[in-house]
């Protein structure tokens, strides 16, 4: 499952950036992120701290992306390399603030 996830996303973005970065420059750029997340999964890690995970590897993936491509890569692709991040940051933060007000409401003192 993760081969074939590491090879889907490894074509599609050789077609989002520059022809100068091959597939090959990005398969073995994210084959060290695959691994971990397969490590992680057959682990059994939960799901939050699984989703964390992806997103950092997938940030941190994206910066040798940009370490390695010959010219600058383009305002969308950088868009699609924070978005996993935003989008996780936004939930933990939702949930703790779900979590607080609900605390808040069951701790106070009936009269």
């Amino acid at each position: 499952m993760f081969v074939s996830l590491w090879l889907l996303a490894s074509m599609v973005i050789d077609a989002l950036t520059p022809k100068e970065l091959t597939v090959y420059m990005i398969g073995v750029t994210m084959a060290p992120a695959v691994v971990i997340l397969a490590v992680l999964h057959w682990k059994r890690v939960s799901g939050f701290d699984f989703t964390v995970a992806f997103a950092t590897l997938w940030m941190t993936t994206w910066i040798v992306l940009e370490l390695i491509s010959p010219k600058p890569l383009s305002l969308l692709v950088v868009l699609v390399a924070i978005a996993p991040l935003l989008v996780v940051g936004a939930v933990v933060n939702f949930q703790r603030w779900r979590n607080s007000r609900s605390r808040s409401g069951s701790t106070r003192l009936s009269s």
